[in-house]
């Protein structure tokens, strides 16, 4: 089943709900048994049977079955955001006295998880750059559990080498976890490549419609499991509603993650052609420095990046992003329907993110150039 098909129908059986198309929202708290003896069989294993709904719903189960059909993982587990899905796995993962190698370009709270949250309970963490990859063998602490990726990075869109590290990893015996939300099951698989855990925000481009946050987690079945007995435990899952409103969102996937290709594509090159502008960060360019990388990983690309302008004044700045803002939205989330941008200052005071929406290219691309004019305009 190709996977437009499968976000359609994978895990999916109408009879099964009075001929219903979609599923049913098992809005309960609990699931009762009919008699003693399956109660035993269910806690023995020997049937499958819902018990509580934080250790597993019918609703969520869909949509666990249809990420790890698309992430060609073993089993998935449906999170009530990706920050709980991050945390949950890398609290599966390690224990006292572990070390974690971070990518430095990760998401800013999975620092702060690492350095504050982690490091109370003894696992240290230390930082790689993306591009040292190749050469990480002989940097890794003999008592590091796992190497945490992502790539592209959400910021600056460094490409890691998925192959070279999973080899490293695998032959030390390291867990690997990479973020996957930029690039989607659709446009990239990491299991593929060698890595054990895949995470993603599904906030962004699984649920696009800026009205739902969850997280989702998929990998082996033994690490999996780990996830799930972890994610029991924590309690940070995902509600039948959310899960409802995530399967929705997977359903258009494939059609909005093209629209959002081809419009960033144009955007992205339109902008690299404009005199004030000094660099695009958006790995489907051919000009992006890890572009050949990327394309040997990834099947496509989305619809965020990075540019950065002549550095001008606060003033000219702040009259860039306000001219923006009858289109783009000022926001710091990413993947919905609708344009968003966002001052990355981390880099330096004239570059921005933008996450490019479903809007015409035309009426985007005239709203920049208005913006780039009123950005001349100051000095």
């Amino acid at each position: 089943m190709k996977p437009n098909t499968a976000l359609l129908h994978y895990a999916e059986d109408p009879s099964d709900w009075q001929g219903a198309v979609n599923p049913p929202i098992y809005r309960t708290s609990l699931f009762c048994y009919d008699s003693c003896q399956q109660m035993i069989d269910a806690g023995e294993g020997k049937i499958t049977h819902y018990s509580y709904t934080r250790s597993g719903n019918p609703t969520t189960h869909v949509l666990e079955e249809k990420i790890a059909l698309l992430e060609h993982a073993d089993g998935a587990v449906a999170f009530g955001s990706g920050m709980a899905a991050i945390s949950t796995c890398l609290l599966a993962m390690v224990r006292s006295g572990d070390h974690v190698l971070l990518t430095n370009n990760a998401y800013g709270p999975v620092h702060r998880l690492c350095n504050h949250t982690l490091a109370r309970f003894g696992v240290t963490t230390s930082y790689y750059k993306p591009g040292d990859a190749a050469d990480l063998d002989a940097n890794i602490p003999e008592h590091t559990r796992v190497i945490y990726l992502e790539s592209p990075g959400s910021m600056t869109f460094e490409i890691t080498d998925l192959r070279a590290v999973s080899a490293v990893a695998r032959r030390r015996g390291i867990v690997t976890i990479i973020d996957n939300s930029w690039a989607t099951p659709l446009y990239q698989n990491p299991i593929d490549l060698g890595i054990d855990l895949v995470v993603h925000t599904g906030s962004k481009y699984l649920g696009g419609h800026s009205d739902l946050v969850f997280g989702v987690a998929a990998g082996s079945r033994e690490l999996i499991e780990q996830v799930h007995r972890q994610a029991c435990e924590l309690g940070g899952i995902i509600s039948p509603e959310d899960a409802y409103l995530a399967i929705r969102g997977l359903r258009t996937l494939p059609v909005r993650l093209a629209q959002h290709q081809r419009s960033a594509m144009q955007i992205a090159a339109w902008l690299s052609e404009q005199p004030l502008v000094t660099d695009v960060l958006y790995p489907g360019l051919e000009s992006f420095p890890g572009h050949a990388l990327a394309a040997s990983q990834m099947s496509g690309y989305s619809g965020v990046f990075t540019f950065k302008l002549q550095p001008k004044s606060r003033e000219a700045n702040m009259a860039f992003v306000d001219a923006l803002l009858p289109l783009f939205r000022l926001g710091c989330s990413w993947g919905g329907f609708e344009s968003l941008v966002i001052p990355a200052f981390g880099l330096d005071g004239s570059a921005y993110r933008v996450s490019i929406g479903l809007e015409d290219v035309e009426d985007l691309q005239n709203v920049l150039a208005g913006a780039l004019d009123a950005y001349d305009a100051h000095s």
